[in-house]
């Protein structure tokens, strides 16, 4: 058939399929290309085919593509990565086909990982760059194999675009991932209930728990009124009992005077106190009366002079002579 002037020829060989083990090739593993033997290089050299050399791979359970990787392999066998076996359905030393395909380049690929393992990847998107590297396309349906901090990674191939196989080399390619196969969705809305509940009434120990109260009910008092600063019972640390002996000592402890007796200590001592003065200030406003001066501050004399009752230098003079 002849097609624009030249001959329109197509490889499409059968071979022996063996995985990659047999080749003693294990990076074989990391990609998808596959080796062939030279006679088929021979042959594909007369062709005119595209560049970069992609394959279709067809078994009789499936169909995948696949770049190819060397022509060292020996003639009527060809050498697969196993997990493309795997999705093919081979088994070691089955037929497989060979055909020389052209795709176009791939614009949109979805994922599916096989295990919620891929989650634990930090950042699945540098990863997926660095193993790609060895891939030359992607097909509808294929379970491709990362390898990873040795482990495994399974990823079903959900969607390609433009077509169901595309080529992914020197792409600018969109990729989406589905839900891992496993996977469940959290229930955010009963974990902050719980979130809450557990806020509210805290697991504490018992020491924690009686300061808790305590400090409420300090609150509490305060927003009363009936709050006095220093006026709490002792406490151990060890959080027993008080012996007879530190509760009478607390008891004989000094409490704090009532705040009119505070005041009145004040003003004993020749100093005002600020709540008599800014009293004093509103009860002459209100009388309609000029405002009283406003308190001066006067330090107590304390003196050795004023407390034995004696003027300072009132004694008589003496001559040295």
């Amino acid at each position: 058939m002849l097609f624009g002037g030249r001959r329109n020829e197509v490889f499409d060989e059968q071979y022996h399929c063996f995985s990659g083990a047999f080749a003693d090739k294990p990076n074989l593993e990391e990609g998808d290309k596959v080796l062939l033997p030279s006679s088929a290089f021979e042959q594909l050299a007369r062709l005119q085919i595209e560049y970069p050399m992609l394959f279709e791979l067809r078994s009789a359970k499936g169909r995948t593509h696949c770049g190819v990787l060397e022509f060292t392999a020996p003639e009527g066998n060809c050498y697969v990565p196993f997990w493309m076996m795997q999705n093919l359905m081979l088994e070691e030393g089955g037929v497989l086909s060979v055909k020389n395909v052209s795709l176009p380049k791939a614009t949109f690929v979805k994922f599916k990982p096989q295990s919620t393992d891929f989650l634990d990847i930090s950042n699945p998107r540098a990863v997926l760059e660095k193993q790609f590297r060895t891939f030359s396309c992607l097909t509808v349906g294929d379970q491709i194999c990362l390898p990873y901090n040795d482990k495994r990674f399974y990823l079903e191939v959900q969607e390609v675009k433009p077509r169901e196989a595309a080529c992914i080399i020197e792409c600018d390619c969109e990729v989406d991932f589905d839900a891992p196969v496993g996977y469940t969705e959290p229930d955010y809305a009963s974990r902050s209930r719980a979130t809450s509940e557990a806020s509210s009434m805290p697991d504490l120990p018992a020491p924690l728990k009686a300061l808790s109260a305590a400090k409420e009910a300090e609150a509490k008092a305060k927003a009363e009124g009936n709050f006095k600063s220093f006026a709490g019972a002792g406490s151990r640390l060890d959080g027993k009992d008080l012996k007879s002996a530190q509760a009478a000592l607390l008891e004989k402890m000094p409490q704090q005077p009532p705040a009119s007796e505070s005041s009145k200590a004040w003003q004993s001592r020749g100093m005002s106190c600020a709540g008599d003065a800014a009293a004093k200030r509103a009860a002459g406003a209100a009388g309609g009366g000029a405002a009283p001066p406003k308190p001066v501050f006067r330090k107590p004399n304390t003196s050795k002079w004023a407390k034995t009752n004696k003027a300072a230098f009132s004694g008589s003079g003496n001559s040295l002579k």
